[in-house]
């Protein structure tokens, strides 16, 4: 699974990091917690409505209400980066 991250100010990226994992088991919890981790944000409060929304639509985005801790940027950004494949190439 790989996750492009992004924190937001007025619709501008003030950091941004792409997170990859090998192991499609990881939990989106885990993968939220190492994200925030390596952006140097808290982490926020994951409602199972965020789960769903990632899962449906490859994206969610959380607010500053979603975290505990006062947030000095709009919202963080989660988008699942799906890598399209390349088509065979056929020589004859």
């Amino acid at each position: 699974m790989k996750i492009w991250a992004k924190v937001m100010i007025k619709d501008k990226i003030l950091k941004d990091v792409v997170w990859e994992s090998e192991n499609e088991s990881i939990s989106y919890i885990k993968a939220l917690q190492e994200i925030c981790y390596a952006l140097d944000i808290a982490t926020p409060v994951s409602l199972p409505s965020h789960k769903r929304h990632f899962e449906n639509f490859n994206r969610v985005k959380y607010l500053p209400r979603d975290f505990i801790e006062d947030a000095d940027f709009d919202c963080l950004v989660l988008e699942r980066v799906i890598e399209k494949k390349k088509p065979k190439t056929y020589y004859v």
